[in-house]
């Protein structure tokens, strides 16, 4: 059992601008707990799921028609860097882009809810049998990766973590104050709570020893492959042909613990219904050159991130302009 207790959740400053999230604007002053990144969306999806099914797919047509309406500057980062994945289109594809983006979104933030209360109605299919069997025999730690897609936060519901290992999931804080106490009173009340530990970056200075000790320990450190901390350095590779700035902290982590980065992708197929995949493992070189094999491993990720954006493109939830 982990020794190492979570950062602490309240007191959590919110960021005001992250890397890849919806940029600070008028709108977001004036609209206030409305806007997008406000907590009235937040509780519109958690209660809308203790009503019958008809309300829920209510609220997520009426959620997706006013992001399609109303989110400029997201529908316009939507559709760009769906460019880069799909290639270029005419004005009626574009849209069509955007709408099933925003439909997807709203299903993952509703279902994101029910898994809280009704986690016993939720369907999970299993990829990835090679990396438990070898978790079941090894007594290190893990670093799972993912990026912004799917129903990412799923991941600890997927099945007991071998050899009773706790899931240490770093988040970055909401954007909102109530927004980041909202989703932290939901974690604490998590039915599988006890298998997991949450750590809020930027809150606790030594986090990154701590989470190495929670490797050493045999446990797993979950963290996002695909968006740099706010305020933290970045190590260049390319998406899509592209060049992008993508965090070292997960290839950084894995590398100083010896530890293998498994890339785990979270598919919504249906109603309730979601596919988890764990990945190939990426070993992370370990020479004399550091920088080295931390660019090589950060590579590797974002190959593993790309190739799952290629397979369902409508699941990234990116909300900024990456080109």
């Amino acid at each position: 059992m982990s020794l190492l207790l979570p950062s602490p959740a309240h007191s959590v400053e919110p960021i005001r601008v992250k890397p890849h999230g919806p940029a600070p604007t008028l709108g977001r002053r004036l609209l206030g707990p409305l806007h997008v990144t406000g907590i009235a969306w937040y509780r519109l999806h958690y209660w809308a799921t203790f009503f019958p099914e008809w309300f829920v797919v209510t609220v997520i047509w009426l959620s997706t028609w006013f992001f399609w309406a109303t989110l400029w500057r997201i529908r316009s980062a939507v559709a760009h860097n769906l460019e880069a994945v799909l290639g270029p289109c005419g004005f009626v594809e574009r849209q069509r882009r955007i709408w099933r983006t925003f439909h997807e979104y709203a299903w993952c933030l509703t279902e994101r809810y029910e898994q809280f209360h009704r986690a016993d109605r939720m369907r999970f299919d299993f990829r990835g049998d090679a990396v438990y069997a070898r978790m079941q025999q090894d007594t290190g730690g893990y670093v799972f990766f993912t990026a912004h897609f799917g129903n990412w936060e799923m991941g600890p519901l997927v099945r007991d973590v071998p050899r009773g290992r706790k899931i240490h999931v770093v988040r970055e804080p909401e954007m909102g104050r109530a927004a980041q106490r909202f989703v932290a009173e939901l974690f604490e009340r998590h039915p599988q709570r006890d298998q997991f530990v949450v750590h809020y970056a930027g809150a606790d200075l030594a986090l990154g020893a701590r989470l190495l000790m929670a490797l050493r320990q045999g446990d797993v450190v979950a963290m996002p492959g695909d968006r740099p901390r706010a305020g933290m350095g970045t190590q260049p590779s390319t998406w899509f042909g592209r060049p992008i700035d993508l965090p070292p902290g997960p290839a950084a982590l894995a590398r100083a613990a010896r530890a293998p980065l498994v890339p785990v992708f979270v598919f919504r197929e249906g109603r309730r219904h979601y596919r988890i995949e764990l990945r190939e493992p990426i070993e992370v070189a370990q020479s004399d050159d550091k920088q080295r094999d931390v660019a090589e491993a950060v590579d590797r990720m974002a190959r593993a991130c790309e190739q799952a954006i290629r397979e369902r493109p409508h699941h990234w939830f990116c909300w900024k302009r990456l080109w």
